[in-house]
């Protein structure tokens, strides 16, 4: 009988021990993988341009029309263009930039916009009328003695809005 109590025992000590690993096994859990993909954002950015050769006839308004397309899906941007003038246009000619832009405060020539994201191409035209006007006060001497034609260059920059607070702190990032 001593030993049947024994084998008892340790049967129920088998039985004991086998239900607290079941409930170990039971309280035990773990969650599936949680996968993080990071992707590249893109800002796509293309500058246009139908002519770029005018001829200089007082009080004429050249058609002039660069324009600054952000392609589809660009990440939301600050967008750019550095207008410059060589060989005294001003004393030529005159321009205004389109609607929109807004100057960049410190900076000679610059202007910027903000550009949403969106699935589809959005353009924007640099200058006002698609235009620039050859000052009617010129005369044919003043014309004849030009040495160096005069020059308007219009260049295009963009970049995330993500991380830039500012247009000045995204243009000085862009460094140009």
């Amino acid at each position: 009988m001593r030993k049947s109590l024994i084998g008892l025992i340790i049967a129920l000590a088998l039985l004991l021990a086998v239900s607290v690993g079941v409930t170990v096994a039971i309280l035990v859990a773990s969650s599936k993988p949680v996968v993080n993909t990071f992707t590249i954002g893109g800002v796509d950015i293309t500058l246009t341009e139908t002519t770029t050769e005018y001829k200089m006839t007082p009080g004429v308004t050249v058609p002039k029309d660069p324009t600054v397309t952000v392609l589809a899906n660009s990440e939301k941007s600050w967008l750019f263009v550095k207008v410059e003038k060589e060989n005294d246009f001003d004393t030529y000619c005159t321009y205004e930039i389109h609607d929109g832009w807004t100057a960049l405060e410190g900076q000679t020539g610059v202007f910027y916009l903000m550009v949403e994201k969106s699935s589809a191409n959005q353009a924007f035209p640099v200058l006002k009328n698609n235009s620039v006007r050859i000052r009617d006060t010129l005369t044919e001497e003043q014309l004849n003695a030009i040495t160096v034609n005069p020059t308007l260059t219009v260049t295009a920059y963009a970049v995330q809005s993500d991380g830039f607070a500012t247009p000045a702190a995204a243009w000085q990032a862009l460094n140009p």
